[in-house]
């Protein structure tokens, strides 16, 4: 090699060893040729560094890559029976413990299969969470899921009425309805079973609909906020109206109704947005 592709080759090295180190799978293959770079990668952001290194070190270099996470699926991977688990990483951390992304329940739309591996399947859930299924979960394997079409129409009754059925549920980080609920679980799911399907986590929840003031708000308006602790945290909550809101709250640890006042004792909010579509009943 000569010129930039000696550090290329070092660099792709290391993000594939940080890949294995994180997900236990390589998911970076990624081979130098003559005139660039060519392989697949599993997420978007390792594509992004690729590239980068390609642009810093090798000008002149192509930089020729699958993304899993954004290929068109040929299947899906559907829950049967227990909830279908989808995990941050296949392998357990040095404290045997694992981050859960995302769950399905049976009758969700299916996760897409992007690849297979010896003992985990990678798949991008609804509400595009890219996570690992373990190879002895409980699914079937079905036909590709179709794109979501989300209701053009939609009642803040029913939205707000699947949130409060869940009061008192736990907290649970990366649940969506099994055993306990996550923030943004909460309203992904409460938007769900209305026909409106919601990304799954606070920060892209943030960005949807339109923005509006808190003296405005609404019925099933999300509330975007952050925790008032050293993390600052983000959180999402859903409006029950102008002074109170539902939320899966991880201070107290289960799904509550609160006025909105106590909530932001708690939380700074960081935006109210309100969805297209929304269907208020005139009576």
């Amino acid at each position: 090699m000569s010129g930039g592709r000696p550090a290329v080759a070092r660099g792709i090295a290391e993000l594939a060893e940080e890949a294995r180190q994180r997900y236990g799978v390589p998911l970076v293959r990624v081979q130098v040729l003559g005139s660039g770079v060519m392989g697949s990668v599993g997420l978007a952001s390792q594509e992004e560094a690729v590239r980068e290194l390609v642009r810093g070190s090798w000008p002149g270099g192509r930089a020729r890559l699958l993304v899993l996470a954004q290929r068109r699926p040929r299947a899906g991977v559907y829950a049967e029976g227990p909830p279908l688990r989808v995990w941050r990483s296949p392998l357990p951390t040095s404290r045997g413990e694992r981050e859960l992304t995302t769950e399905l329940l049976p009758g969700d739309p299916g996760a897409a299969l992007l690849a297979v591996f010896p003992d985990h399947l990678l798949v991008r859930a609804p509400g595009e969470a890219v996570g690992w299924v373990a190879r002895s979960a409980a699914f079937r394997v079905g036909p590709a899921p179709d794109a979501i079409q989300s209701q053009t129409s939609w009642d803040p009754e029913q939205v707000l009425g699947s949130a409060l059925r869940q009061l008192g549920r736990p907290y649970v980080w990366g649940g969506t309805g099994a055993e306990g609920l996550d923030c943004s679980g909460l309203v992904w799911r409460s938007f769900l079973e209305a026909g409106v399907l919601l990304p799954r986590n606070s920060r892209a929840q943030r960005l949807m609909g339109r923005r509006v003031r808190v003296s405005d708000l609404q019925p099933a308006d999300l509330v975007a906020a952050l925790s008032r602790g050293p993390a600052r945290r983000s959180h999402v909550a859903l409006a029950l109206g102008p002074d109170e809101v539902v939320h899966a709250c991880s201070e107290t640890m289960a799904v509550r109704r609160e006025p909105l006042r106590e909530f932001q004792d708690r939380y700074q909010v960081v935006a109210v947005r309100r969805l297209a579509g929304v269907h208020r009943d005139s009576r």
